[in-house]
C-alpha cells in the first residue's frame, strides 16, 4: 500500500512549479529559490511528525467514540455533511486560539513568518501545530462522528486551503460571500494593522462574519510577522518562538506572569519583565553560482528520496524508515541553510562533523544490508553526504563572501 500523500505531494509540488514559472515569467519577485527551500523543507518535517500526529489522532479519536460518545450517527451521506461543517467550525476557533495563546501562536507562527505569499507557503507548517489540533479534534466523536470519515474531512479541506496560498487569483464575486478564498487569505496573512487577526476560517467564511473577524481585501498586504525573525534555518523557523517564550519567561520575575507569558496573547508583555529577547542578528554567507547549484541538485534529490520514503514507509523496517527520513531531512534542511546564507555554514566548527555523524550509519547500511532494495538509496546517500562534506569545507575555507 502507496500512501496517498506521497501521491499528492509530487501534485502540490507541480502546482508550486508552475506558478514560480509564471512569476519569474512575470518578474515580478513572488518566488525566491531559498523561500521556496526553505518552506518545503519545513513541510517535509512535518510530514514525518504528521506520521506521529495522524496515528495519536486516530488512537485518541477512537477512544472518544468507543468510550464517551453521546450518540451514534447512521452511516450516510449525511454525516459527511455534518460533519464538515462541523470540522470547519471547530478549524475556525483552534485557528483564532492559535493567534491568541502564545504557546498555540508559538506553533503556528512557523506558517506566518514568510514575508513572500505563494503555493509553497501552504508546506510551511510547524510539526507542533499538528499535535494542537488534537485537543479539538477530540471533541468530534462525542457527537457520534465516525474518525476515519473525520480524518478523510480533515484531509480533503487540507486539499482546498493548499490552493489557498497564491496572489495569482483576483476576487472571486458572490463566491467571497459563501468561501473562505485567496483574497481572504491573503488578508489573514497580512500584518497590516487592519489585517491583524482577520479571516480564520478554513473553508467556508461564514464563521468569520458570525464572530467579527471578517475583513475584505482593500489594500496590498504585507506579509510576515511583526517580530524579529531572519528566515535561514528550517528548524529555527519551527521553533524560534518556543525559543522566546523560555526567554521571557527566564527574564519575568512574577511567577504569574510566567503563566501569563504561556496563555496570553503573543502581543502581551508584563511589567515585570527584564530586557529580553533581542533576536540575534543573522549574518549572511553568499555562494558563488556552482554551489547554489549543486545545493539545488541536493535538494530535489533529497526531495525525491524523502516522498518514496513517505510512500513505501510500511515496506520498510524500523532501521531503514528512521535512516531515510533522517538522511533526507537532513539533506534537505542542510540545502535550505546554504541556500538562504546561514553563516553556520562558515562559523560552526562541527558543522562538517554533523556530515560525517550522518554518514557512518549509511555506510554501516550499505555494508551489511546488501539485499536491501533500498541499496540504490542508501548509495546515493552516501555520494551526497560525501560530496556535501567537501563542498562546506570548502564553502568554510574560500568560496564564501559576504553581502
Amino acid at each position: 500500500m502507496i500512501q496517498l500523500i506521497a501521491v499528492f505531494i509530487p501534485v502540490f509540488l507541480l502546482a508550486v512549479a508552475i506558478e514560480w514559472y509564471f512569476s519569474n515569467k512575470r518578474g515580478d519577485n513572488r518566488y525566491t529559490t531559498g523561500n521556496t527551500l526553505m518552506n518545503i523543507a519545513i513541510g517535509a518535517v512535518d510530514q514525518v511528525g504528521g506520521i506521529a500526529y495522524m496515528f495519536l489522532l486516530y488512537l485518541v479519536m477512537d477512544y472518544v467514540y468507543d468510550h464517551f460518545r453521546f450518540f451514534t450517527q447512521n452511516d450516510s451521506w449525511y454525516q459527511w455533511i455534518i460533519g464538515y461543517i462541523a470540522i470547519d467550525f471547530l478549524s475556525y476557533w483552534y485557528h483564532r486560539f492559535s493567534h491568541r495563546v502564545n504557546i498555540l501562536w508559538a506553533g503556528h507562527i512557523t506558517h506566518h513568518s514568510s514575508e513572500l505569499y505563494n503555493l509553497s507557503n501552504s508546506f510551511r507548517t510547524s510539526l507542533f501545530q499538528g499535535f494542537n489540533r488534537i485537543v479539538f479534534w477530540a471533541f468530534l466523536p462525542l457527537f457520534g462522528f465516525d474518525p476515519i470519515i473525520m480524518i478523510v474531512i480533515f484531509k480533503i479541506s487540507g486539499v482546498y486551503e493548499f490552493f489557498l496560498h497564491t496572489e495569482y487569483i483576483p476576487k472571486l464575486g458572490f463566491l467571497e460571500k459563501i468561501f473562505i478564498t485567496p483574497s481572504a487569505h491573503r488578508v489573514h496573512h497580512g500584518k497590516n494593522d487592519i489585517y491583524i487577526d482577520k479571516n480564520y476560517g478554513s473553508n467556508l467564511v461564514i464563521w468569520d462574519k458570525i464572530f467579527g473577524t471578517y475583513q475584505e481585501e482593500t489594500e496590498k498586504v504585507i506579509y510576515g510577522v511583526k517580530a524579529t525573525y531572519i528566515d535561514q534555518d528550517p528548524l529555527n523557523a519551527i521553533g524560534f518562538h518556543y525559543f522566546y517564550l523560555l526567554r521571557a519567561i527566564k527574564g519575568t520575575q512574577n511567577f504569574r506572569d510566567k503563566i501569563k507569558f504561556i496563555f496570553m496573547p503573543p502581543e502581551w508583555r508584563s511589567v515585570s519583565e527584564d530586557t529580553i529577547i533581542e533576536t540575534k542578528k543573522a549574518g549572511f554567507v553568499e555562494l558563488n553560482i556552482k554551489w547554489k547549484k549543486y545545493t539545488n541538485f541536493q535538494f530535489i534529490f533529497g526531495c525525491i528520496g524523502f516522498v518514496l520514503t513517505l510512500a513505501f514507509q510500511y515496506y520498510l523496517s524500523a532501521w531503514d524508515l528512521a535512516l531515510c527520513f533522517g538522511v533526507f531531512l537532513f539533506s534537505i534542511i542542510e540545502s535550505a541553510k546554504i541556500r538562504n546564507g546561514s553563516e553556520e555554514i562558515a562559523n560552526d566548527k562541527n558543522y562538517i562533523l554533523r556530515y560525517w555523524i550522518v554518514f557512518l550509519p549509511v555506510l554501516f547500511s550499505v555494508i551489511f544490508y546488501k539485499e536491501s532494495f533500498l541499496m540504490p538509496l542508501l548509495w546515493y546517500q552516501l555520494i551526497v553526504l560525501v560530496y556535501t562534506a567537501v563542498i562546506s569545507a570548502r564553502v568554510r575555507s574560500n568560496e564564501i563572501k559576504w553581502r
